[in-house]
């Protein structure tokens, strides 16, 4: 944001937050913002995001626990389910809640996640003070509808009479809200197409505390490769066995991968080469800059922070608007993109595509620049635009 000042007219401002990871990181520092201008700003917030919700805001915390209803779900069960059931719990509970808040607010901020148009047949608020927080683009050139994602939304829609839309889909539908970009028009696909409904704020990248219990020590003599792919679709197992098929004998590459918390890495892997070290979890802000080459499954946050790190990218997008992210870096020649839909990813593919983002980093990094570039350009413009949107 630029220098900061304080608002003419300081407005009460209720902020819905996300409820997934990558969605609740591009909303926090919005909030911190819209509070550091003077703004009354109220958040509905997960208990496990609200300690990273570090602002002196008001908080109201609620659980989107679906532990016990994952216990029953068959094995290999879409990845999305869990999302599912976690949206449609997130959802009744902010409509009591929000029923039962007296407070009459200025603005309402939703993450894009939340059908605020069904929500709103029980709430009767005033629509014109809906602003949705986008975490990357509201247009696709992928299909990202899929009414499997309503799944968990059932029983939410049926208690109220009424239709909660496919999360994901929902995003790509066009709607007459006012919207924060959490990205720059330059980095949006087809920027011609967006409209006067459009605010760009461009991406946070959210400055997490060091993490001391992370011990792990780059070897100088080495090149190092950092492999993620994310914490919801980091399931692609064969994709990582082929990294390790790539790399294993590869003395002058250091391989550090983060296979997401639903990895049994020592069912997974019974045997690491000496070059790999898998984790569960990496604190990717804090080890990026000390990696060479990034192979990212093209999340929007992911690749914002690559970017924003000079890294090269590899990217191997997984799900929704992955493809969308990695096609436009490669447009941008920032980045190198693999997608499972027209290729078989093999291990020699894999080796390839990194050796080639190795080479020509020179060339990628100055590319990169010109996105990063537009991101602080967008960034330097959020007073401006906060002061728009909340006239």
């Amino acid at each position: 944001m630029s220098e900061t000042t304080t608002a003419a007219d300081p407005k009460k401002i209720c902020v819905i937050n996300g409820i997934l990871h990558g969605h609740f990181t591009g909303s926090v520092e919005v909030v911190r913002e819209l509070n550091a201008l003077g703004h009354d700003v109220t958040c509905y917030v997960t208990d496990e995001f609200a300690d990273r919700l570090n602002v002196p805001v008001k908080k109201h915390v609620y659980s989107v626990d679906v532990s016990e209803i994952v216990k029953h779900f068959p094995p290999h069960f879409p990845v999305f389910a869990v999302n599912s059931y976690k949206l449609g719990k997130a959802t009744d509970a902010l409509l009591t809640m929000l029923q039962e808040d007296p407070t009459e607010y200025d603005y309402y901020i939703f993450d894009a996640f939340f059908d605020i148009t069904e929500m709103n047949k029980v709430l009767k608020l005033d629509p014109s003070k809906f602003v949705i927080i986008y975490p990357s683009f509201i247009l696709t050139d992928e299909n990202q509808f899929d009414p499997r994602r309503e799944s968990g939304l059932q029983e939410t829609s049926q208690k109220y009479n009424i239709h909660l839309h496919d999360f994901v889909g929902l995003i790509f539908t066009p709607n007459k809200y006012k919207k924060l970009l959490l990205t720059s028009k330059l980095f949006h696909i087809r920027p011609e197409d967006t409209d006067e409904t459009c605010y760009f704020l461009g991406p946070n990248i959210e400055n997490r505390a060091i993490d001391e219990d992370f011990t792990f020590q780059k070897d100088d003599s080495k090149k190092l490769l950092y492999i993620s792919l994310g914490t919801i679709f980091g399931k692609d197992l064969e994709f990582y066995h082929r990294c390790i098929e790539a790399f294993k004998d590869a003395p002058d590459w250091q391989v550090l991968v983060s296979v997401g918390r639903f990895v049994n890495i020592e069912e997974t892997f019974r045997e690491i080469p000496e070059n790999f070290t898998i984790y569960n979890y990496v604190p990717q802000t804090q080890v990026l800059p000390m990696v060479d080459v990034f192979i990212t499954h093209a999340g929007f946050n992911s690749t914002s922070e690559g970017l924003a790190s000079g890294v090269p990218l590899v990217l191997v997008p997984q799900a929704v608007d992955q493809f969308d992210v990695a096609r436009l870096v490669e447009q941008f020649h920032a980045g190198i993109a693999l997608n499972k839909h027209e290729m078989d990813i093999t291990a020699e593919i894999i080796k390839q595509s990194v050796e080639s983002a190795y080479a020509n980093r020179e060339t990628i990094q100055q590319n990169m620049q010109k996105i990063t570039d537009s991101f602080q350009e967008a960034r330097n413009n959020r007073t401006a635009l906060y002061a728009e949107i909340f006239a």
